[in-house]
């Protein structure tokens, strides 16, 4: 799976479970992206590990961004 897949699947996980669950999910594949990259070993080459590497600290690295807050005019509240 690509990054952008695998970031909609934990923004579905997430909606779906909650943040927890996510987080457990996120731990999940980082933990078979890392044992696949051990069980390749020798067979890779240098890239293709840094790319298995690169791609476990992205899901780690996973957050929901926050909603940008409102200025208190444009809710209506300001002066």
């Amino acid at each position: 799976m690509a990054i952008p897949e695998l970031y909609l699947e934990g923004l579905t996980q997430r909606a779906l479970r909650g943040q927890e669950q996510l987080n457990t999910y996120k731990l999940g594949l980082v933990e078979a992206i890392l044992k696949e990259t051990l069980r390749a070993g020798e067979e890779q080459d240098v890239g293709a590990i840094r790319s298995a590497l690169q791609t476990a600290l992205d899901v780690a690295r996973w957050e929901l961004r926050p909603a940008p807050r409102s200025s208190p005019r444009s809710e209506g509240t300001g002066p």
